[in-house]
């Protein structure tokens, strides 16, 4: 069957544009992430799947009229939005045009004859957008439940092959004090929702339990007596989801942030400063290990999660969509006042539903989880000035790297769909009900605001002249 000798190319406003084509081809970009590791030879290429397919044509115009159909079809190559692309060979794409177009017209060579050449990009529909972060959300998720099977496994090996009495009194004081401190750090957060609390509380106490049995006889089941390795793994699992949970939490970035840097900081400093010099102890240093890299996944993994579900919500949407309406009504928005016009309802509907999230927000949690994988790698690194000798497990290592990293870039992807905060003073004295509602256009979303802005109990009753408030907006 002979090919077809025309292609077509719908525009965005609906226009159609036929063509006849030269020599055709198709490019299809791979997303892949080489990486190298000091004192290991070759890398670890990881392959995310197909990225953009682009069309590059050769346009032809042909007849008396090849002039007047080239122009026309140069301007609809330049308007906005998504196009059509019924390739002579390929098929048919949602598509958006894409680097020069470049316009020959041979008036000598061949007469009546217009060629115009353009690059077309197959594009992604809106209504596809959510289901891009979920898919992405997944792969955050699988990234978290592979790390944490390597990091057990690492840490049980590590601690089960103990050889004095002193490094096991040592190293059930190191987890102890590990636990407490991942307790003290993550309560507030945890507390924010009573489900999830009650079953955070569980954990901590069968945690507790179980180091305190981590180096005795077991108990006999089926005739066995459980292993030193089974106990040292099922604490290593319970340690990492007692971490894990109250990442996945609806409560605002900067909060989980807050929480996990506390703790990774004060795990550090706890193998640091420990009174009992268990800085000499390899045990101790792997204990330390798992809850560093236990509490960087779980703020990486719900921070990232939290934050797609944010951009992902139908609540952001209608921020988006409100406050367009609002700008293309002529609403202002006055500096000293506050005075603002916008639906609320889409912001109290993602804040709800994910915690609330602004671009400002996202970028400085991708930015500070990023300082906090390096603080890992410092001290990873300082264990040769403390004479502990341990070498890292590669596989672990890569692990967090590669969930961190992604993790990063997915809240550095869904920030752009985040609306922008805006922060004025207040020139006059104001009542918080009546600022909500002139700022959102409503006034269901008032404890987010008030939450938002930490206003105090005088505060809520009155807001004095000079006081700083932060509302979100939509950028232009």
């Amino acid at each position: 069957m002979a090919a077809p000798k025309e292609g077509k190319y719908t525009a965005p406003s609906g226009k159609e544009h036929i063509f006849s084509y030269g020599d055709v081809s198709r490019e299809t970009e791979l997303k892949t992430g080489v990486y190298t590791y000091p004192m290991r030879d070759g890398a670890r290429v990881q392959h995310q799947g197909k990225g953009a397919m682009t069309f590059p044509l050769e346009c032809i115009f042909h007849g008396e009229n090849c002039m007047e159909d080239a122009a026309a079809f140069e301007e609809a190559l330049i308007e906005r939005g998504t196009g059509e692309l019924q390739h002579p060979i390929y098929g048919t794409f949602k598509v958006k045009p894409t680097g020069n177009i470049v316009r020959d017209d041979k008036l000598v060579t061949s007469a009546n004859q217009s060629t115009v050449t353009i690059t077309f990009t197959e594009t992604v529909d809106d209504d596809e957008e959510d289901h891009l972060n979920e898919v992405a959300a997944d792969a955050i998720d699988e990234n978290h439940e592979a790390f944490e099977d390597i990091a057990a496994e690492d840490f049980a090996e590590s601690i089960a092959s103990v050889e004095s009495v002193g490094e096991e009194l040592a190293v059930q004081a190191a987890l102890e004090a590990q636990t407490q401190s991942i307790i003290d750090n993550l309560k507030p957060l945890a507390m924010s929702d009573k489900k999830t609390f009650a079953d955070w509380l569980a954990s901590a106490n069968e945690l507790k339990d179980t180091i305190k049995k981590l180096y005795g006889k077991g108990m006999k089941i089926a005739g066995k007596v459980e292993s030193t390795y089974v106990k040292a793994l099922n604490i290593a699992r319970l340690t990492l989801r007692l971490m894990k949970l109250p990442s996945r939490l609806a409560v605002t970035l900067l909060s989980k942030l807050q929480g996990y840097s506390s703790l990774t900081a004060s795990l550090i400093n706890q193998f640091k400063n420990d009174p009992f010099d268990l800085k000499k102890l390899e045990k101790a240093y792997s204990a330390a290990v798992l809850g560093i890299s236990g509490s960087i996944a779980s703020i990486a993994s719900g921070a990232a999660i939290s934050t797609a579900e944010a951009a992902a919500s139908p609540g952001n949407s209608s921020v988006t969509a409100s406050s367009q309406s609002a700008a293309s009504q002529g609403a202002a928005s006055d500096a000293g006042t506050g005075t603002a016009s916008s639906s609320a309802g889409g912001y109290s509907s993602a804040s709800r539903n994910s915690g609330s999230a602004s671009r400002e927000a996202a970028v400085e949690t991708a930015s500070k989880i990023i300082e906090m994988l390096e603080s890992m790698a410092v001290f990873s690194d300082s264990k040769t000035e403390r004479n502990v000798f341990v070498d890292a497990n590669a596989a672990s290592h890569i692990a967090l790297n590669t969930l961190v990293y992604q993790s990063a870039q997915l809240i550095m992807n869904a920030s752009f769909a985040l609306p922008m905060q805006r922060t004025f003073t207040l020139d006059r004295d104001r009542q918080v009900i009546e600022l909500c509602a002139e700022l959102y256009g409503t006034v269901d979303c008032l404890d987010d605001f008030i939450i938002s802005n930490n206003f105090n109990i005088d505060e809520i009753e009155l807001l004095p002249m000079g006081t700083r408030v932060t509302h979100y907006v939509q950028s232009a």
